[in-house]
């Protein structure tokens, strides 16, 4: 007999891709966690929308980007419906939050773990299960990253359940114990893919600095080094997905 979390998750595929097939899905899956995707999609050729997601082809290689509003109730509500047998790379897509003050706006930052301060992984993992990214999809990340002129950070990174409610006091804690930076969903994105049998990354552009009080939009100059800065992220992405298919690395 179907369990009720199998026959939900099918009934959720349904209504989320409607007309569209979830089995359309390309072998490498951007996932667009609460910013702006048409810096990924315009990378696309021959792109077409299946659901909620856009498929097209980068270099000849099949691409699927997934933009999804921020929190981790959005991430899981589009990750847990990707058919096991027709994707292996999740690679993320967000913006955070410096919390050092060595990163600066416009900086890149690719976490080795993600801090579980949401609330959902607690149902899938017991709370001493670290979020971890695949090491060898984000060794590529990185190695992809330096590129550029963009300064790149690794490390860990803290994943909080709240958007409005980053303290001064939290801020403070956060930046005492050497997170580079907060945002919504890389703890989730880290050990929902790994639920599923997924390899899974995460690129993060900075776009403000709580420590500092700093964000993009507070002058001209900061606007276009975010800005910069995503398109070096999504460069990034591709970028590994084309050297991982040439297959110059083995993951």
């Amino acid at each position: 007999m179907s369990t009720w979390e199998s026959i939900f998750v099918e009934e959720l595929r349904k209504i989320t891709f409607r007309h569209g097939d979830p089995k359309s899905l390309s072998n490498y899956v951007i996932m667009v966690l609460g910013v702006p995707s048409k810096a990924a999609e315009k990378k696309l050729d021959k792109s077409y929308e299946s659901g909620p997601a856009i498929i097209g082809e980068y270099k000849g290689i099949s691409v699927s980007i997934a933009p999804r509003k921020g929190g981790t109730i959005q991430l899981e509500s589009f990750l847990r419906l990707i058919p096991q047998d027709k994707t292996e790379y999740i690679i993320g897509l967000g913006a955070v939050g410096a919390l050092q003050d060595n990163i600066q706006i416009g900086d890149i930052i690719i976490p080795t773990e993600a801090v579980r301060g949401e609330g959902m992984t607690g149902y899938y993992y017991p709370s001493d299960v670290p979020a971890k990214p695949d090491k060898g999809l984000t060794d590529i990340l990185f190695e992809s990253s330096l590129d550029s002129n963009t300064r790149v950070h690794t490390g860990t990174i803290f994943t909080t359940g709240t958007l409005l409610h980053e303290t001064d006091g939290l801020v403070e804690e956060w930046h005492n114990k050497g997170y580079l930076g907060v945002e919504c969903e890389a703890s989730a994105l880290f050990l929902l893919s790994q639920y599923c049998g997924f390899k899974s990354a995460l690129v993060l552009y900075v776009t403000d600095n709580p420590y500092k009080k700093e964000i993009f939009t507070q002058n001209f100059c900061s606007m276009l080094k975010a800005i910069r800065a995503q398109r070096h992220a999504v460069r990034t992405i591709f970028d590994t997905i084309v050297r991982i298919d040439n297959q110059e690395y083995q993951i």
